[in-house]
Formats: structure tokens, C-alpha cells, sequence
């Protein structure tokens, strides 16, 4: 008789990170060749029927409608690709003070002096691990994303940086200290039930004109990589903020 297995409910192995990174990487980047192929020949029928219609004719808006969702669906695509193109996270001894105020003149010039942005930044924060170029492009795209929720993209983001010690029930985070960075603005918030799939990437909420959906997801994934979390807080009225959680380093 075959000898039974010791442990039949034994879990199985979890994917390596990077397999898992890779994994997704390949997915993103077949997805975005098949829908820009798509979108290549649903574009161009329109085109054709454009022309072949008379300069007034009912059918024109119909058509403009298409053009638009279109060319929304192709920056989609863009932001696939770039899911695609991510490296995987090379985390290094690091001080986020350091990589705020090296982003601090990007912010600037993108805002003008539309924005005011204010920083408070304890200077005591212990080192964490991570790749510096992905947080800042996280930190970027944070900033990009309350500046799109303010009343005539004019009001006040401020960048926060302390040491703050976390119990149970915070999001996946394991109970410890972490540095927590947080951007915050003076918008007039979000309601719960968009609270609640802000980080959902195929959940697009419309923000003076603009639909934003992949960026936040990605920003997510970026935290994870550094085993931390993204927290999103808003009540209407109250602005938004986002809070990230890096792990401290240890010695």
C-alpha cells in the first residue's frame, strides 16, 4: 500500500516576490499589446466613417464620444506599459528626509505658485529600507493626485514625516515602529464609498475633469514592495490624506 503523506494540509510555498513581480509584469505587458491592438482598429473605423460623413450629420457626436473613450483607453494602456517596465524594488538604507526634500523643487516646478506646499519633517525619523527613485515617483504621483482634487487646482499640500508606532488593526501592517509619511491637503474630500475604492485599479474617479484610476494601485504596489502599506484618510469637508508606513530599520 502507498505510504500517506505526513502533512496533506500543509500549505503550499508561497511565489518568490520577484517570480510574482515578473509574473505580473509579463500579464501587464501582454494585456496593454492586445488592447492597443484593439483600440488601433476601433480607432481607426472611426476615422474612416469620419470621413466619409457629411460635415453636419447626427451621427458626429456619436463619434466623438468614441474618439474620447478611445483616447482615454490608450492611457490606460500607457499606464500598463509602465506597470510593465517597473523594476523590482532595490531597497537600501535610507533617510525619507533626504528623498522628500530632493523632490521638493520637482513639486515646485509643477505647481508654480498654484499650491502651496508645507513640509513637517522630525528630523529624529530613523533610516528605512528603500528604493529611493520609486518613492519619489510615489511621493510625485500623491502630490499629483490631491493637486487634481482641489477646488480650481489652488489650495494647500503638506508633506509630513514622523516615527510612529503601530498596534493591531492598521491594514496588513504587523505591529512595530515605522516611519510614517504623509501628504495632506486642503480639498474638500472624498465620500466613504470612494474612499473605499480609491485603491482599486479598475475604478476611475472623475477629479476636475480628469479620470484617475491605475496611478494609485501602483503606488500601492510600490509600498507592499517595501513591505508597508498605503492607509488613505478623508471625510467630506476634511481634505485627503495619504499615509504611508515604512517598516524602521533594524540593526
Amino acid at each position: 500500500m502507498p505510504t500517506a503523506e505526513k502533512n496533506p494540509t500543509s500549505a503550499p510555498l508561497r511565489p518568490r516576490p520577484e517570480s510574482k513581480f515578473t509574473a505580473l509584469n509579463q500579464l501587464a505587458a501582454g494585456a496593454a499589446h492586445e488592447f492597443n491592438n484593439l483600440l488601433a482598429g476601433i480607432l481607426g473605423s472611426a476615422e474612416v466613417i469620419a470621413l466619409e460623413l457629411p460635415a453636419i450629420h447626427p451621427a458626429r457626436e456619436s463619434l466623438t464620444h468614441i474618439f474620447e473613450a478611445t483616447h482615454r483607453a490608450r492611457e490606460f494602456v500607457i499606464k500598463l506599459r509602465e506597470l510593465a517596465q517597473r523594476q523590482p524594488a532595490d531597497l537600501q538604507p535610507a533617510r525619507l528626509q533626504t528623498v522628500i526634500e530632493e523632490t521638493l523643487p520637482i513639486l515646485h516646478t509643477v505647481f508654480a505658485h498654484k499650491v502651496q506646499l508645507h513640509t513637517r519633517l522630525t528630523a529624529a525619523a530613523p533610516p528605512v529600507l528603500a528604493d529611493t527613485a520609486h518613492i519619489q515617483q510615489a511621493l510625485i504621483e500623491l502630490c499629483l493626485q490631491c493637486w487634481h482634487g482641489l477646488p480650481e487646482r489652488t489650495g494647500e499640500i503638506t508633506i509630513s514625516l514622523e516615527t510612529n508606532s503601530v498596534g493591531k488593526n492598521l491594514g496588513a501592517l504587523e505591529p512595530g515602529e515605522y516611519v510614517r509619511l504623509t501628504v495632506h491637503d486642503n480639498s474638500p474630500g472624498l465620500d466613504k464609498n470612494s474612499l473605499e475604492k480609491i485603491f482599486d485599479p479598475f475604478y476611475l474617479r472623475r477629479s476636475n475633469g480628469k479620470k484617475i484610476g491605475l496611478e494609485l494601485f501602483l503606488v500601492r504596489e510600490t509600498m507592499h514592495a517595501h513591505h508597508g502599506e498605503i492607509i488613505a484618510e478623508s471625510t467630506p469637508g476634511n481634505g485627503l490624506a495619504f499615509h504611508l508606513y515604512f517598516p524602521v530599520k533594524k540593526n
